[in-house]
């Protein structure tokens, strides 16, 4: 049974390499040099390219190389009896946590502030009052680790899911009436929901003006989620009073994006939390044996669902 990587926007070889030294005996190959395309069974994939499953009539399953499986639900290539899994150990949880603290603790503690006074050699002291209420829209494996390392700091959580469910520490919404409120209480409100029909374009004009005058959108989901001129007319009123996104839908971001140039928009280039080499090869060895084994791929997902 071979193992086929096929990620067209990246250069594999390196993840290939620490596969290799974890399990010299795989039958590895990397697009598009696949060999008798009947021995492939499993395939870890990235943006993979069209129509490629149609080529692999013996394929069991097909793993993303990250969180994401937005890109492979919806493919008509893929049949019904593969499997789809994900390779989102807990190293990318950490990330996104870190990533978020980061931005909303950086912003309540006004530390843009400090570096302007330093350039105009202002003695400024000041600190914010009582933590802020940091709203997560997406209680999976992600929100989950981002909520305990805010819960850590003593930040007001409250959280967003389909089932209404999460950590004791969150006060949990769910449906129309829960989005509504949670977007109401939300100093930061954070999106984290996985991409489904359900979910696209979630951040739209309707849930921005719930929000707090002055609060922040942060979107480390997909660019699909946001409905762009909706922000742009948003944050004209000031619901919300800023953004920090990630995620784009057309990624690099062309350079004429209003978004490059708007003062209440920091852009980061899609790396909230990106998939660390040495753990994605340790799951794709974990994840092939499973396969191999005639098991579910790690992270398998629900088609019906979308995640």
């Amino acid at each position: 049974m071979a193992l086929l990587i096929a990620t067209p926007d990246r250069d594999a070889h390196e993840l290939a390499r620490h596969i290799q030294y974890r399990d010299p005996e795989i039958d590895l190959r990397i697009w598009p040099e696949m060999g008798d395309t009947s021995e492939i069974a499993f395939v870890l994939a990235w943006k993979p390219p069209d129509e490629l499953f149609r080529q692999l009539p013996n394929l069991q399953a097909v793993s993303s190389l990250g969180a994401g499986v937005d890109a492979l639900i919806d493919r008509a290539d893929i049949p019904a009896r593969v499997d789809i899994g994900r390779l989102a150990g807990p190293r990318l949880a950490a990330n996104m946590a870190a990533y978020l603290v980061a931005m909303v603790v950086g912003d309540w503690k006004g530390l843009a502030g400090f570096v302007e006074d330093q350039k105009n050699l202002r003695w400024n002291p000041w600190a914010p009052e009582s933590p802020p209420a940091v709203g997560l829209l997406g209680m999976g494996q992600m929100g989950q680790h981002s909520a305990a390392a805010f819960a850590e700091l003593g930040f007001r959580l409250h959280g967003f899911s389909r089932s209404g469910k999460g950590p004791a520490s969150v006060e949990m919404h769910s449906g129309q009436k829960g989005l509504a409120e949670i977007a109401r209480v939300s100093d930061y409100l954070v999106n984290l929901l996985p991409l489904t029909d359900g979910t696209r374009g979630i951040l739209d004009r309707a849930l921005f003006s719930k929000m707090k005058q002055g609060s922040t959108l942060i979107n480390v989901g997909r660019g699909e989620h946001l409905v762009e001129q909706d922000l742009l007319d948003a944050l004209k009123v000031e619901r919300p009073g800023c953004a920090m996104l990630d995620v784009f839908r057309q990624e690099p971001l062309p350079g004429d994006h209003p978004f490059w140039t708007h003062p209440d928009i920091l852009i980061t280039p899609h790396c909230a939390s990106i998939t660390l080499t040495v753990e994605a090869a340790e799951l794709a060895v974990e994840s092939y044996r499973r396969v191999l084994a005639g098991k579910t791929p790690l992270g398998m997902v629900d088609r019906e669902r979308g995640y």
